[in-house]
């Protein structure tokens, strides 16, 4: 059963007909026309739904001029499009066929592929396609795996941090992460996994993307604070893009894959049925 249209609606339409327009509303079976061009009605009913939910009065009646506007506007441009165009022109039922025939496979296919296409993805057939296809994903950003400290103006013993953080032993890595608990506005190590170069915090990135293509520690301040970044590894743009960054691409990939297949077998399936009941001819030429 079709929902009545709201009442603030239906009177902004009536105040619209009869101001805008200048004519009192017919009505079909208890359906309002609203608009007319030529010996085509535009009615009530198919507009009721445009109105959005707690939509004020000077909205609605702003939409539903517009809706009115585009209306009135397409039906004279079909207008003057069935009177200029030659009968040839005119006749569009082979492009009718053609979309419908595109339109319902379509959906035939899309209905096929939500109810039996396998969407799960395991973490090795990613790898496997990663891996294979490696040349085909390239890096369009910077990315590191590195060690990045914000401390405070003036920390004490900041010497002692720059060697602890370019030092690989465990006991100075131990001694810098006590430090930066104890001293540092925030830290994270990072060098074990790829991170995007634009969400490190610099004040001064511009130059600091400069100074990755030959310095392993990058240091600079703000007034504020000091920065200490320490680059293990670096991709820069054209390098390839780490998988972490495009294994969302690389899902996508497999599963357009899995659709081409699944409709390629379709088509194949239903073409052998088919073939094996009699379900078409094929004629020689003579």
């Amino acid at each position: 059963m079709q929902s009545r249209p709201s009442k603030i609606p239906f009177l902004v339409l009536c105040s619209i007909i009869v101001f805008t327009f200048s004519c009192v509303p017919k009505e079909r079976n208890g359906d309002r026309t609203v608009a007319k061009v030529g010996d085509k009605y535009l009615y009530f009913s198919e507009m009721s739904n445009i109105f959005p939910k707690g939509c004020s009065r000077d909205d609605s009646i702003a939409l539903a001029k517009l809706y009115i506007d585009n209306w009135i506007k397409t039906r004279l441009l079909l207008q003057k499009a069935e009177f200029n165009l030659s009968k040839e022109q005119l006749d569009i039922s082979k492009e009718i066929e053609t979309y419908r025939t595109s339109l319902l496979i379509y959906k035939y296919e899309g209905l096929l592929l939500q109810e039996q296409l396998d969407t799960a993805i395991f973490d090795s057939e990613i790898n496997n396609y990663y891996e294979a296809n490696i040349a085909n994903f390239p890096s369009d950003e910077y990315a590191v795996r590195a060690i990045y400290i914000k401390l405070p103006e003036n920390p004490p013993v900041l010497w002692n941090v720059r060697r602890w953080l370019m030092s690989d032993r465990e006991n100075d890595v131990q001694d810098l992460m006590d430090y930066c608990r104890k001293y540092a506005v925030q830290f994270d190590f990072f060098d074990d996994e790829w991170v995007q170069w634009t969400k490190i915090d610099l004040p001064q990135k511009e130059a600091a993307t400069k100074q990755l293509a030959y310095n392993e520690l990058i240091q600079q301040q703000d007034g504020e604070f000091i920065y200490l970044v320490r680059i293990r590894e670096k991709i820069v743009p054209g390098d390839t893009a780490p998988l972490v960054f495009v294994k969302d691409k690389v899902k996508s990939i497999i599963i357009n894959k899995r659709k081409l297949k699944f409709i390629s077998e379709l088509e194949q399936n239903i073409y052998n049925d088919a073939l094996s009941r009699n379900q078409f001819e094929i004629y020689k030429n003579p």
